[in-house]
C-alpha cells in the first residue's frame, strides 16, 4: 500500500495530467504519452479516475468560498500552462491531498453475515445495504465520497444520490458508480454480477478509466477471469428473490444449486455420480427450509437422498 505522500504524489501527477489534457493545445504525442503513462501501472488509472471525480466534486461548490478555486477556473480558460501552474499550488495548499486524507482516515465500518442470515444497514446518509447470507462488507464515508467494498456474498443497494458525494463499490475487480440507484451484487467463484432495479450504474474495471452504463432492468456479469459477459433483462421478482428468504432456479444445473445451497445451510452435497451434476432444476423454494427442498428434489429428478449428520449425499435412481 502507498504511503499518504506517495499517493499525493501520484495524485499531483494525474492532476497535471488532466488539466493538460483539457488544453485546445494538447497535441497527439501528449495524448500518447499520457496513454503510455496511464498504462505503466493500475494505480494510475485509478488515480486519474480520483482527479476526474474530485474536479467534478470541487466543480459543484460554485457558491462555496473556496480559494483559489475561481483563480484556477479563471486561469483554465486563458492558458493551459498558468492552469496547471495554479492547480499545482491548489494541490501544494492541501486541497486535493488533504482531500483524500480526509477520505483515507475516515473510519471503516464492517457489516457481515453468517450463514442462513441476513440483515439490513442504514447508512447515515439514508442510504440502506441488505446483505444476503454470507456476506462481508465495509463502508467508509466521509464528506468527499461513499466507499463500499463486497468481499463475499450479496447485497441490495438503495442509494440517497448526492451529486456531491459519490457512492461506489469496489467488488471483484471492478468499480460501480451509483448514479441514483437501487441495484444488486453478487460476488461467487463465477465471478461478479450486478442487476439495477431502478436508476442507473456506471461499471468500468478497476484497470481502466472507461467505464459503461447499465441501466435499470438490465444486469451484467464479469467472470472470474476478468472478461465482461452480454448484458442480460433483470427483472425485480427475480433479482429480489433472496430478500424474501427465496431460492429461484430456472434450469440451473444441480452441481451450482448444491452450491447455492450451501451458502444457507451449515451442510456440504456431495454428488455420487458425475452425471448428476448436469441434472437441472427450475422453480422456487423456501431458503431457510432445506427438508422440504431435498423432499422435492427426489421428486423432480432422478436422484436419491441420503444425508449423514452435515453431509448430504445425492446417489443416482
Amino acid at each position: 500500500m502507498k504511503t499518504a505522500a506517495e499517493q499525493q504524489n501520484l495524485l499531483k501527477q494525474a492532476a497535471t495530467w488532466f488539466v493538460e489534457l483539457q488544453s485546445e493545445q494538447c497535441t497527439d504525442l501528449l495524448r500518447q504519452q499520457f496513454e503510455d503513462w496511464l498504462t505503466e501501472n493500475p494505480t494510475h488509472s485509478q488515480a486519474y479516475f480520483e482527479i476526474e471525480q474530485l474536479w467534478g466534486d470541487i466543480d459543484t461548490l460554485k457558491g462555496r468560498d473556496v480559494p483559489g478555486l475561481n483563480d484556477a477556473r479563471a486561469a483554465g480558460r486563458r492558458s493551459w500552462r498558468k492552469t496547471s501552474a495554479l492547480f499545482s499550488a491548489l494541490l501544494a495548499c492541501g486541497l486535493l491531498g488533504g482531500a483524500w486524507w480526509q477520505h483515507a482516515s475516515a473510519p471503516q465500518e464492517t457489516y457481515q453475515t453468517g450463514i442462513g442470515e441476513r440483515r439490513t444497514v442504514v447508512l447515515g446518509d439514508g442510504s440502506s445495504i441488505q446483505l444476503n447470507t454470507a456476506t462481508r462488507l465495509s463502508v467508509r464515508m466521509s464528506w468527499l465520497r461513499r466507499e463500499v467494498e463486497l468481499q463475499q456474498g450479496e447485497a441490495l443497494f438503495d442509494v440517497a444520490h448526492r451529486n456531491w458525494q459519490p457512492f461506489g463499490v469496489a467488488v471483484g475487480g471492478i468499480r460501480i458508480s451509483d448514479i441514483g440507484t437501487v441495484f444488486n451484487v453478487r460476488r461467487s467463484a463465477a465471478g461478479t454480477a450486478v442487476a439495477v432495479l431502478e436508476g442507473e450504474v456506471e461499471l468500468r474495471k478497476e484497470s481502466s478509466w472507461i467505464g459503461q452504463n447499465l441501466r435499470a432492468g438490465f444486469s451484467r456479469q464479469i467472470d472470474a477471469n476478468g472478461r465482461w459477459l452480454p448484458i442480460q433483462p433483470a427483472t425485480r421478482e427475480r433479482s429480489l428473490a433472496w430478500t424474501d428468504g427465496q431460492l429461484w432456479f430456472d434450469h440451473t444445473p444441480l452441481a451450482d444449486v448444491t452450491a447455492e445451497l450451501e451458502r444457507y445451510h451449515p451442510v456440504h452435497f456431495v454428488l455420487a455420480a458425475p452425471e448428476l451434476a448436469r441434472q437441472t432444476v427450475s422453480g422456487r423454494f423456501d431458503a431457510d427450509d432445506l427438508k422440504p427442498f431435498l423432499l422435492a428434489l427426489e421428486k423432480i429428478l432422478p436422484v436419491r437422498v441420503q444425508q449423514q449428520k452435515q453431509t448430504i449425499v445425492l446417489h443416482p435412481r
